[in-house]
């Protein structure tokens, strides 16, 4: 009886551990890009995948920049209702979507000829922290939705983006049109829908040649 007692606390023991490594069978640097779907569903979450990432394995909903300081590992994200915040990676984790026991996340790494840009694309984020989420869309303002605190944040030696924007589309992908959702959600706002307008999103950024997709944990 002893030994049996032993053999199953081991067992636990061994799962306990694959449990709190399950975020760390691949080494995130400085600098990564994490693309993940998100976990909730919501209107505003449905209506990202519905008009963005057609050409996809996945239509990656959102973007975050990993940050390793001393030995903890942060995502430095905007999220709505908080805005810009330095998240636990175990809490961005969480907050992905999970499926057949794997998260639906991506990792981008910057090519190396703009691997310098890195400690300073830390810093421009973090000077962010604390600003609203940018539920316009709007790049003229001082807030900011995930894959635009990416695109201002990776600056090259001349101060410009790496991330080139795109012309925004929030026309849905299958019908042409665009969906109720965004022509409520700006109805709201009191502006305009920017179709057209210069933007990015984390699905095409994910496809951006400036990075590699170096892993994924789906």
């Amino acid at each position: 009886m002893p030994k049996f007692y032993f053999l199953l606390c081991l067992s636990f023991f061994i799962l306990f551990l694959s449990c709190e490594n399950k975020n760390d069978e691949f080494n995130l640097q400085t600098g990564d890009l994490l693309f993940s779907v998100g976990k909730e569903e919501s209107g505003l979450h449905n209506a990202i995948q519905s008009s963005t990432g057609q050409n996809t394995e996945l239509a990656f909903t959102h973007v975050g920049i990993v940050s390793v300081e001393n030995e903890k590992t942060y995502v430095l994200e905007s999220i709505p209702f908080s805005g810009v915040v330095k998240t636990p990676l175990e809490d961005y984790f969480e907050n992905s979507a999970f499926i057949d026991n794997k998260y639906l996340i991506a990792v981008g790494r910057l090519k190396k000829e703009f691997e310098y840009i890195i400690p300073s694309a830390i810093k421009n984020a973090e000077k962010n922290l604390g600003k609203k989420y940018d539920y316009a869309y709007d790049e003229s303002n001082d807030e900011f939705y995930c894959s635009e605190l990416v695109r201002f944040a990776y600056l090259d030696s001349l101060q410009n983006p790496i991330f080139e924007s795109l012309s925004m589309t929030f026309k849905n992908s299958k019908t042409d049109s665009i969906d109720a959702y965004w022509v409520q959600h700006f109805e709201k706002l009191d502006k305009p829908i920017p179709e057209g307008e210069p933007g990015t999103n984390p699905a095409d950024m994910s496809k951006s040649p400036v990075i590699e997709i170096v892993y994924k944990y789906y």
